[in-house]
């Protein structure tokens, strides 16, 4: 290449002395004049601050502890306005009259779930739980319908027990007949004679024929056999003395049921001589417990009680009135209201005084609230009466 075709050398221009302003390096080509300039200005540099920030101050005082507890304002709130949504959101309720299923499709859903639940206990059947369950299920089944059976069956047949209530025209249910009251020739009667000139009555074929008689009933009727005994002599002791009084031995039997349970209350057994085991004692007539007041009559020689006269022996009787009505009934030689046998003779006498006809229901009513004037007495004497006249003709 020629010297000539050689670009121009471009030249620096020597450089200017920096004053407050560094300035600016002209870069200008000697050979052309008209080309552009290029100026390199060079910008002041970022000021960096070496200065060291503080550091963030660090408490160390103590704070309160942290209280777990939510603290709950007492402060009286402001009453919100009630919104009833019942009201306003929920949609109003049908009435059950338009929701009522007809009867038709009552049965079809019994019938629907009848059926799922018969599928649902054949497929469990199946089952080795349901083969050992099931056997036992039955057979409790079965238990339960026999004794509901049984518990159905009374009312089915008539035989549920009865209540009975004395009433105007009805009487207690007459029991199997006694032997006759007409002795033999040579034997004696089977009641005493009141004349105090009689002899006693003895150990006789009378008697005995009296106890046999009386030994089924006893069973039949659950009495001790000496108080059936003492029963049955006093029906036909006042048979002759008072025949229009008509009393029959079951009212003596309900009575003596009530009194002392035949002579057996408080623990006491009746013994074959007509006493019981123990005394029997009322409570003291001191006009508590809806008792009539009476004070003592006899210095406590019947009754123990030297304050209060109290009831007496197997029928239960008060000291005066025993005073009254006692009778020697099996020739002891002593008129004991302790041997029932006495004291149902008594009591016979008592309910046939002022020629009482207890063959009618009404002198029968009258009899019985003489001898314990209370409405709830005369109906317990006439179901228990009732109940042993139908036992001796079962």
């Amino acid at each position: 290449m020629a010297s000539n075709d050689r670009p121009s050398l471009i030249r620096p221009s020597a450089p200017r002395q920096r004053s407050g302003e560094d300035a600016p390096v002209s870069l200008t080509s000697d050979s052309s004049e008209s080309a552009p300039k290029v100026s390199l200005v060079r910008r002041p540099a970022a000021t960096v601050s070496l200065v060291r920030r503080a550091a963030p101050k660090v408490s160390l005082v103590r704070r309160a502890p942290v209280s777990l507890t939510k603290k709950v304002n007492l402060a009286k709130r402001t009453k919100r306005p009630f919104s009833d949504p019942w009201t306003s959101t929920r949609p109003p309720v049908r009435s059950h009259r338009r929701s009522r299923l007809t009867p038709t499709q009552v049965f079809v859903a019994a019938g629907t779930g009848a059926t799922r639940s018969a599928r649902a206990t054949r497929a469990w059947a199946r089952r080795p739980a349901g083969r050992m369950v099931l056997p036992g299920v039955l057979m409790a089944l079965l238990v339960a319908v026999a004794f509901a059976g049984g518990a159905w069956l009374p009312q089915v047949t008539g035989n549920e027990p009865v209540v009975a209530e004395q009433s105007e025209d009805v009487l207690p249910s007459e029991s199997a007949d006694l032997p006759s009251d007409k002795p033999e020739d040579g034997e004696q009667p089977l009641f005493p004679s009141e004349d105090p000139s009689a002899p006693p009555r003895g150990e006789q074929s009378a008697a005995d024929t009296l106890a046999a008689w009386a030994a089924p009933i006893a069973v039949r009727t659950n009495i001790p056999l000496a108080a059936v005994e003492a029963y049955a002599l006093a029906e036909l002791t006042v048979a002759q003395t008072h025949p229009g009084c008509n009393l029959k031995w079951t009212t003596l039997a309900g009575i003596g049921r009530n009194e002392s349970n035949h002579g057996q209350s408080g623990g006491a057994t009746l013994n074959s001589d007509g006493r019981p085991s123990k005394p029997i004692y009322g409570p003291p007539l001191d006009g508590t417990n809806n008792n009539k007041a009476i004070q003592d009559t006899d210095d406590g020689v019947l009754d123990g009680d030297a304050v209060w006269d109290r009831a007496v022996g197997p029928m239960q009787f008060i000291p005066s009135t025993w005073r009254t009505y006692a009778i020697d009934a099996d020739g002891s030689g002593q008129a004991d209201p302790h041997d029932i046998d006495d004291a149902a003779l008594a009591s016979a006498r008592y309910l046939c005084g002022s020629n009482r006809n207890l063959g009618t229901a009404e002198g029968w009513r009258q009899a019985i609230l003489a001898y314990n004037n209370v409405e709830v007495y005369v109906n317990n004497v006439f179901r228990e009466a009732d109940n042993y006249g139908k036992a001796t003709r079962a």
